[in-house]
């Protein structure tokens, strides 16, 4: 990780009343750069100590093609507000290549007041490759959430991500680190957070969320 959870706390409680992902801020694009100043002071007195996505990238024996296929609890985990992720529920599908292993998702993404109802439009994107020893780098195109889907403060936003990661048998459960940008409403960085997707058994019970490679639970639902 680039920075510690410590300091990615004090940065959040500093930042997320003006942060690009919330919104009522009297001033918040002076207030939002004001942040971004301190969030890379942060990171680079850091540095690379300590490694992100912890197991989420570590050799393993891939699944059989079509065998880890099926539906999962995803949480996406942006390092301002860690537990309190948008969900969505993944729908995974795997074929058979030379030297690893395809695989597609479709992302629908799920009302942050239950972590459950639809809403928005899925979006399909893949084919992408995990190596023979399970790692998998994932460039997404731009996905659009709606505000209804962000816990954080409910305002539409539009991100650009890449997912890297290990996808390794039996794969009921996958996780990694997240890079990439939000556009809207405002531009952020999302190095330093996380992903985490759990194999749902029971449609009609869904897992209860977690944030990152070391299952760390997110918040309860109020």
């Amino acid at each position: 990780m680039l920075f510690s959870r410590s300091a990615r706390t004090s940065l959040a409680s500093a930042a997320l009343p003006c942060a690009a992902l919330l919104v009522g801020c009297a001033d918040p694009v002076g207030r939002y750069e004001d942040f971004i100043a301190r969030d890379t002071a942060a990171r680079e007195g850091q540095g690379a100590g300590e490694g992100g996505g912890a197991g989420g990238d570590a050799p393993c024996a891939l699944p059989e093609a079509g065998a880890a296929d099926g539906d999962f609890l995803f949480s996406l985990s942006a390092y301002l507000s860690p537990r309190t992720p948008i969900v969505f529920l993944a729908k995974l599908a795997t074929e058979a290549r030379d030297g690893g292993l395809g695989f597609s998702l479709r992302f629908q993404p799920l009302e942050a007041a239950d972590r459950r109802t639809p809403t928005g439009t899925p979006v399909d994107v893949g084919p992408y490759e995990a190596g023979a020893d399970g790692a998998f780098t994932a460039a997404l195109p731009t996905i659009t959430v709606p505000g209804n889907a962000n816990p954080i403060s409910g305002s539409d936003l539009e991100a650009t991500i890449t997912l890297t990661g290990s996808l390794c048998a039996p794969a009921d459960f996958v996780c990694g680190d997240v890079t990439g940008t939000v556009a809207r409403p405002l531009r952020l960085d999302l190095a330093d957070s996380t992903f985490a997707m759990d194999r749902i058994t029971d449609p009609t019970s869904y897992p209860a969320p977690v944030i990152d490679c070391e299952r760390r639970p997110a918040l309860p639902l109020e």
